[in-house]
């Protein structure tokens, strides 16, 4: 991995760590669902697919994650 990639990927985590913790888990939800992003933009440039609709799809899973949560809390 380049320098410039990790400089990029600590500033990330640095902004992750300050996410309200919404439920238990959620910071982690999140960093996991960062990854899976970088990996497939990365996956992206070597077998082109629909990047856009992955990260959709990724985003979606941390809202139903959250929403999960909150209703089994309550």
């Amino acid at each position: 991995m380049a320098h410039k990639d990790e400089k990029i990927i600590g500033i990330i985590i640095e902004q992750i760590a300050k996410v309200d913790e919404r439920c238990p888990g959620y910071r982690e939800e999140v960093t996991n669902i960062v990854a899976e992003i970088l990996q497939a933009e990365r996956q992206n440039q070597f077998a082109r697919f629909n990047v856009v609709q992955k990260v959709g799809d990724l985003v979606s899973r941390v809202g139903q994650y959250y929403n999960a949560r909150q209703e089994g809390g309550k």
